[in-house]
């Protein structure tokens, strides 16, 4: 349907699905990670509205898929590499999946509300962590010592 105000739409929408794509595939880690836990705080928000719209299953959905997103987190950890940090960062994902599924069972506003908030802390300081990686400068080694002639230097003294 080009030249149709739909076939406008669609061919707009694949444009934005191929450059969502390109935009994930090409995406720095933590770029990744940012992106990951944007996604699970929109669905969580999400579910908060359609909660209080009393749609059961539009909740039900939108917390599935936002604890799907933090299992997708958990799953990325480096638990033997990381150590310490991995263990660590686990047991928040955890927590943050306990209080999607709290929510979900219980059908109340407040486990949505406490994990969108802690969501939003961690999303934050990962997005801070990596800005700063990103611009910190690295120091260029020296140059090295090369005399004008293009030789070595020679100590030739006793």
């Amino acid at each position: 349907m080009p030249g149709t105000a739909s076939g406008q739409l669609a061919s707009n929408s694949n444009g934005h699905m191929a450059y969502k794509k390109v935009d994930v595939e090409t995406a720095s880690q933590g770029k990744l990670i940012v992106m990951l836990f944007n996604g699970a705080i929109q669905r969580a928000e999400e579910a908060k509205r359609q909660l209080q719209k009393g749609r059961i299953d539009g909740v039900h959905n939108n917390l599935v898929r936002a604890q799907e997103i933090i299992a997708e987190l958990r799953g990325a950890l480096d638990m033997n590499g990381a150590g310490d940090i991995a263990r660590n960062l686990n047991r928040i994902y955890e927590y943050f999946q306990h209080l999607l599924v709290k929510a979900n069972i219980q059908k109340k506003t407040s486990p949505i509300e406490e994990c969108v908030s802690l969501m939003t802390i961690m999303r934050d300081t990962w997005q801070d962590l990596f800005l700063k990686v990103s611009t910190e400068a690295i120091p260029a080694p020296p140059p090295p010592k090369i005399n004008q002639h293009g030789s070595a230097i020679l100590n030739i003294e006793g």
